[in-house]
């Protein structure tokens, strides 16, 4: 689909630019509010690496397949004092202050989304017994959202993709 081609794009590019750099020293995400979850395109990152988390964020660690550790806004420093999930299972290599762990990083968009529109596609046919008249049914609306549990979304909801959007075509339908 075209969400998933822009999703694979973005993902290649970073990949590119990273690996340019070599390892990163900064893990972020700055896009728009229609993107409800994002998947950090690199899995390898260096202890003594800076984790920044918006005000309209949370960001979750996933190792081997389970949500370990949870930021809330701010800046943190990764190392084993703020990552102690990750590092009661899997335990950071000792020595070297900047060795390479691997993980997965899902940021969450916790701003409420406002407007955001659904409805029938086409209307629905029926025959109303009483008046004996056949009557076309549609529904239609808008919502707001707002995400409060971001590890529960991600472990119901998103499973292995790379993310999960609230594309802005979808809503002016």
């Amino acid at each position: 689909s075209l969400l998933q081609s822009h999703i694979d794009v973005q993902r290649e590019i970073a990949k590119a630019s990273y690996s340019q750099k070599g390892l990163i020293s900064e893990i972020k995400y700055e896009g728009d509010n229609n993107t409800l979850i994002w998947k950090h395109p690199i899995e390898d990152f260096n202890t003594g690496s800076q984790l920044i988390v918006h005000e309209s964020q949370e960001a979750v660690f996933f190792r081997d397949g389970q949500a370990l550790d949870l930021f809330g806004p701010g800046r943190y420093t990764l190392e084993t004092q703020n990552l102690p999930l990750m590092n009661k299972y899997y335990p950071f290599p000792s020595g070297d202050a900047h060795e390479t762990f691997h993980c997965e990083v899902y940021f969450v968009n916790t701003a409420t989304i406002m407007g955001v529109k659904w409805g029938t596609d086409t209307k629905v046919r029926l025959f109303d017994p009483t008046s004996g008249l056949h009557v076309s049914i549609g529904a239609g609306g808008e919502f707001n959202m707002r995400i409060t549990d971001a590890r529960r979304l991600l472990l119901k909801t998103v499973g292995t993709t790379n993310g999960l959007i609230v594309s802005g075509d979808e809503q002016k339908n």
